[in-house]
């Protein structure tokens, strides 16, 4: 009897829209210091994900009627080449003052309105999949969105297990806390 292997093609979900979207960020979460690789060399880097929930929602299966989510991964900077500063800027429609260049509550983006550019983008292995390419501003005078998620998706923990300081905490102490550290409040305006 054949054995036959196929080709992964997995569009068992509804495909996120593209173009200009309106959004509401819903969750900016701290996944801790992962480890890479940049041009052959291994890095690490504390990383954020900012998840945002879309106008548009799912029309097909258990998810119909819920909005589509989109995340971005970013490293926890605001160097001037950080593509977490310039999507910022651009959302904020205005570059930071060295004041707030000096620390920036990531919270204070929690349900903040905004406009996604979603492109294609293709994995090295050919893979297809929405991309966010710019940050702005809603228009003037557009409703804004109410977000209906409240808690973040699942595989963000996991993100954090893979995180160096979890990996750390958990080689002496063997327990299941999660690794949560708080980003430093400081008051800032968003």
């Amino acid at each position: 009897m054949p054995i036959i292997a196929k080709g992964s093609n997995n569009t068992d979900y509804e495909k996120t829209p593209l173009g200009t979207q309106q959004a509401i960020c819903v969750f900016v979460e701290d996944i801790g210091t992962q480890e890479g690789s940049y041009m052959g060399e291994s890095i690490r880097n504390r990383q954020v994900v900012i998840c945002w929930e879309l106008a548009e929602t799912m029309v097909e299966g258990e998810n119909a009627g819920k909005p589509f989510m989109i995340t971005k991964f970013y490293t926890l900077s605001l160097n001037e080449k950080a593509n977490l500063r310039k999507d910022l800027e651009s959302w904020r429609g205005k570059p930071f003052t060295l004041d707030e260049l000096a620390g920036f509550d990531l919270e204070k983006l929690k349900m903040a309105n905004c406009l996604l550019n979603i492109v294609e983008a293709k994995t090295q292995a050919g893979k297809t999949y929405p991309k966010i390419a710019a940050i702005s501003p809603l228009l003037k005078n557009m409703d804004k969105l109410v977000s209906i998620n409240s808690n973040p998706p699942e595989w963000i923990q996991k993100k954090r297990e893979e995180s160096v300081e979890w990996q750390e905490k958990n080689k002496t102490i063997d327990n299941n806390e999660p690794f949560n550290e708080p980003i430093i409040e400081d008051g800032l305006p968003f």
